[in-house]
């Protein structure tokens, strides 16, 4: 899709950044962070990375967050978000057409001899209702249990209103 409210970013526009700086869940392998949400006016961006300590991590991890991306291996990191109306969206579900929805979106790796960053998106659409909601991560393969979060949905509404036009 081109980005008019489907199921992708779109491209036109600008998102407007809420700040999270969170730690998510750490084990002595690896660490679950959320910088930030990149929000437009039609969903956002949940900016997820997952850094690896690469002398400590775990065999077949590379091949683990790889399947994260296809959400079909029971052993990838699990991501969901919970409305205060029972709604929820979950990652590995990201084929259902009902919204919400809560799919992977191209993201990536970099690294240096000590530590692996994988940078991994979710697209979120549509936008939360403006009241808080639950992040919730979970990956027991890699030693992490559910872990929730509050987000902050007015602050989501007003930065879909600064989102703006490229052109």
């Amino acid at each position: 899709m081109s980005g008019d409210g489907g199921p992708v970013p779109p491209i036109s526009r600008m998102g407007a950044i809420v700040t999270l700086e969170r730690v998510l869940a750490r084990t002595p392998a690896l660490a679950v962070l959320l910088p930030m949400l990149q929000v437009y006016d039609v969903g956002c961006l949940v900016r997820l990375d997952v850094v690896v300590r690469n002398a400590m991590a775990p065999r077949g991890l590379a091949l683990r967050l790889d399947s994260a991306l296809s959400g079909e291996e029971s052993t990838s990191l699990h991501v969901t978000v919970r409305y205060p109306d029972g709604s929820e969206a979950a990652s590995d579900d990201d084929r259902h057409c009902a919204p919400p929805s809560l799919s992977w979106f191209p993201g990536g790796v970099r690294g240096d001899g000590a530590y692996t960053l994988y940078e991994m998106p979710l697209w979120l659409s549509p936008l939360p209702p403006p009241e808080d909601f639950l992040l919730t991560v979970e990956w027991l393969w890699a030693g992490i249990g559910p872990e929730a979060i509050p987000l902050d949905g007015a602050a989501v509404a007003r930065a879909a209103a600064r989102s703006a036009e490229c052109f």
